[in-house]
Formats: structure tokens, C-alpha cells, sequence
């Protein structure tokens, strides 16, 4: 199975303090890819920090969010697994005023999807929906 990633959208002015969050975990770019590589707590991760992401959404998806948080910035990460997955989300998520794209037909707010992972632990949004994620 792939590698599980979200994509992370807060609105455009708030860029500058995400990517310096972000950041503050020393990426190692990727000349081959073209993106950024992090080791972290023995986890593995890819990261885009480029915004390009955003060329990827269907106008309605785009409107979605735009309509929530305003004109968006998004970076992309994808995580070795579910458990770094939820490492790095729950050390860069809180405090964020935005949204988490599950990649998987669902688009919460940052701090919904935090309460998730809190609350369920083991969740895993590749296969169930934040309605059920038992």
C-alpha cells in the first residue's frame, strides 16, 4: 500500500508562519523528486511545500475551500505510515487555522481532525470516514 498523505490548506496569508513551522523541522531537499525528505522520530515523510498542490482540485473542491478559509495555501505531505502520519499531524496541527484533506473524499477543519485523532487513536482515514472512524 502507498505511502498515507494529507494535504494541509490554511489561508494564503498565514503561509509564511506554517512554512516556517514546517521548515523549523529541517527538510533536506530532494534534488531527484524535487521536493523536501524529513527523518524525523524514526519516520520517514515527502513533503511539497510549493502551493502546487492546489492545480490538482476540481473547481468545486477549490470553491469548497475557498469558501471556508479564503484565497488557500496547501502544502502536501506524505507520511512512511499511519503511526508517522499521526506523529507529524498532531506535532503541526494544533494551533492551525485551516483544513486537512484526507485525500480520501474529505476535507476537515484542522482542529475537527485533531479531536479525531484524539479520540480515536487508531483511526485510519484512508479507509473510514470521519463519521465512523472506529
Amino acid at each position: 500500500m502507498s505511502w498515507p498523505s494529507v494535504i494541509i490548506l490554511v489561508p494564503a496569508e498565514r503561509r509564511p508562519s506554517l512554512e516556517e513551522r514546517i521548515r523549523g523541522f529541517e527538510l533536506v531537499p530532494d534534488s531527484v523528486m524535487g521536493d523536501e525528505r524529513l527523518h524525523w522520530h524514526g519516520y520517514s515523510y515527502s513533503l511539497d511545500l510549493s502551493g502546487g498542490i492546489l492545480a490538482d482540485y476540481e473547481p468545486d473542491e477549490l470553491g469548497q475551500v475557498t469558501a471556508s478559509i479564503g484565497e488557500p495555501y496547501a502544502f502536501y505531505v506524505s507520511c512512511q505510515s499511519m503511526d508517522a502520519a499521526r506523529a507529524f499531524l498532531r506535532d503541526v496541527l494544533p494551533g492551525v487555522d485551516g483544513l486537512v484533506d484526507t485525500n480520501h473524499f474529505e476535507i476537515l477543519q484542522a482542529s475537527r481532525f485533531l479531536t479525531l485523532l484524539d479520540s480515536h487513536p487508531s483511526w485510519d482515514w484512508r479507509r473510514q470516514p470521519s463519521t465512523d472512524p472506529q
